[in-house]
């Protein structure tokens, strides 16, 4: 049943004026991430407004002061498929405040934002990596599970914080002095050079297609996802001699009060598949010292996972990862290809 002390509305982010996107961002503070990224209307702003491939969409519920109390955004993205392109949205951040909850708004949002995609026809791809309060109506609504088998990998570091037990900080010198040998004694090369680089023009105009199935890389997208995202990043090129073959981006977080850290993203030439995890290695021992832990998103699928796997040997939790059945091409079912999704392939990076 409709609730009618709420209006809903579903916009392209371009619309919202300064008041509204102020207004998000009061709203958005209700739900506060483990992640504790930022919560500044800049942070919206930066992912919704600014995306190279088009505009991305809100949808809101306004109660009778036009303020907001429930939400949810499909960024606009684009993927390719054996190197071809389809324009996609990924749905996320979608909340309703406390006071509203249990009466429905959810769905409204939910069904006015699907059904806004669906009449402009302009997407061929629509997918959300949700959480389990959310989980049950999506799949009422049109969203099936994937195979696409998205994994959490970890790896601990310093995270005697995380430890309540007698001798901890000792434990863990031990362990770092062994997770230091185990990857200098399996991933060191001297051919491998990383420039950790500030600027979008300090990465070559080279991109790779490594998987049936990713999201599209561009200098592009690296600008707008990374250099003018106001949260911190870690960013590398990697070199095998004077060769280019590739980045790594990873993410400073909080994570209860612990500096976490994590690898966001990954692109490299499949010709050098063996200097994944060098690379990632190498990178790992420059910053191990100050973080309790360092992980990430990889799929199953990709050809990257066994590289990955090497650097993050704890399998901690399966992301579901979920697709509109009757807005997506039947190209993202086949189980047959390879799947490449990370961190930052999600919204919430």
């Amino acid at each position: 049943m409709k609730d009618q002390s709420v209006k809903i509305i579903t916009q392209p982010s371009n619309e919202l004026s300064e008041d509204e996107w102020n207004d998000i961002s009061i709203f958005m503070k209700e739900f506060p991430s483990r992640l504790k990224r930022s919560a500044e209307k800049n942070y919206y702003k930066s992912k919704l407004l600014y995306s190279p491939f088009g505009k991305s969409y809100i949808t809101r519920a306004l109660d009778a002061n036009g303020l907001c109390v429930g939400l949810t955004t499909l960024t606009k993205k684009l993927f390719k498929v054996e190197n071809q392109k389809y324009d996609a949205f990924e749905l996320g951040d979608s909340y309703v405040s406390k006071e509203y909850q249990g009466r429905g708004i959810y769905n409204q949002i939910l069904l006015d934002a699907l059904s806004n995609i669906k009449n402009l026809k302009i997407s061929k791809f629509i997918f959300s990596t949700p959480n389990r309060n959310s989980m049950p109506g999506l799949l009422k609504k049109g969203f099936i599970l994937s195979n696409y088998e998205i994994f959490t990998r970890v790896l601990p570091l310093n995270y005697q914080n995380f430890l309540r037990i007698p001798f901890s900080k000792f434990l863990i010198s031990i362990y770092l002095i062994v997770i230091n040998a185990y990857f200098k004694i399996f991933f060191d090369n001297k051919n491998l050079n990383i420039k950790n680089i500030k600027s979008i023009d300090e990465i070559p105009n080279l991109f790779f297609s490594n998987n049936d199935i990713e999201q599209y890389r561009s200098k592009e997208y690296l600008n707008w996802r990374f250099f003018k995202n106001p949260d911190n990043y870690l960013i590398y090129t990697i070199y095998v001699g004077v060769k280019y073959i590739g980045y790594l981006v990873f993410k400073e977080v909080l994570h209860k009060d612990q500096n976490a850290l994590y690898l966001a993203d990954v692109y490299i030439d499949k010709k050098y598949l063996s200097f994944t995890s060098k690379a990632i290695s190498k990178i790992i021992l420059l910053n191990f010292k100050n973080f309790a832990f360092v992980s990430t998103w990889v799929s199953k699928k990709s050809i990257f996972w066994k590289q990955i796997s090497y650097c993050f040997p704890i399998n901690y939790k399966n992301i579901p990862f979920i697709i509109h059945k009757d807005l997506t091409v039947d190209d993202f079912f086949d189980k047959n290809k390879n799947i490449h999704f990370v961190i930052a392939d999600g919204d919430n990076i």
